[in-house]
């Protein structure tokens, strides 16, 4: 029977997004398909059970607990190589609706590798995209390069393909911070890298969209709005900004600041 790996990161107050997340994707992700949830937490109130494995992580804060993701995830790897498909989903995602296997797996034709975009796939306007622009960097994209964005809050497909891009990425950032380098967009940056080169089937933001967008307007996966969660102005203290630092900066810095906070580009797609 085919089954699938979960890998969820729920590090400081981001575990309050666990028990929407899991009860959500237990209903909608695959259905009628066994799921097992990998769980890298420092949270003493989610434990391990028939089909939950935790894994306590130190909180390495901003942009560590992100960035360090695919480190996170190599201490289970030998538990997750029998898993057929193995799938990460950021911490506020929220399912809306059924996710088949048609939908989103790959098939023979395709890639092994699942990947979402903001944007509708072979979006014309590449100028747009916020690649990692640094050539020193192990993320850098030429203007030239890219057909489409992937946003880092949900990949998957065959586990296989799947250990070998958590590899990668992870010995390319390690080898970017040892030269002092952190990507624009963190382990997202890494991320549109590895599809460049392998490039996975793409999934539109039908798929996956920020809860405060209004299109597309029937998604089947939302990123919850973390501000309603976590409060106000808890991005900005988790991320290591003051508010009042950001509303010093004035205005432009205020948007710049916003889009990456949130890792979106500047248009909703359509």
């Amino acid at each position: 029977m085919e089954s699938v790996a979960i890998l969820y990161i729920a590090i400081g107050s981001y575990e309050r997004f666990w028990i929407p997340f899991q009860t959500s994707c237990e209903r909608y992700f695959l259905p009628g398909m066994s799921k097992t949830y990998f769980v890298f937490t420092d949270s003493k109130h989610i434990n391990s059970s028939d089909n939950i494995s935790v894994t306590h992580v130190a909180d390495e804060g901003w942009p560590g607990n992100t960035l360090h993701r695919f480190r996170f995830f190599l201490r289970q790897e030998n538990n997750l190589s029998p898993y057929t498909y193995c799938f990460f989903f950021n911490a506020n995602a929220c399912l809306l609706k059924p996710i088949t296997a048609e939908e989103v797996l790959p098939t023979q034709q395709e890639n092994e590798l699942v990947g979402l975009t903001w944007r509708p796939c072979g979006n014309e306007f590449i100028h747009d995209f916020p690649y990692e622009r640094n050539s020193l960097s192990t993320a850098f994209i030429a203007a030239n390069e890219g057909t489409a964005y992937y946003q880092g809050g949900f990949f998957g497909g065959k586990t296989a393909a799947v250990m070998q891009l958590i590899q990668t990425l992870n010995k390319h950032i390690d080898q970017d911070e040892s030269q002092q380098i952190t990507a624009v967009n963190n382990d997202e940056s890494h991320l549109n890298r590895y599809f460049l080169n392998h490039p996975p089937k793409c999934l539109s933001a039908q798929y996956g969209r920020p809860q405060e967008w209004e299109q597309p307007s029937d998604p089947s996966m939302i990123f919850l709005q973390k501000e309603r969660i976590l409060g106000p102005w808890a991005l900005y203290r988790l991320k290591g900004k003051s508010i009042e630092y950001v509303l010093r900066s004035g205005y432009s810095t205020v948007k710049r600041y916003l889009k990456q906070l949130f890792n979106a580009t500047p248009t909703n797609p359509s």
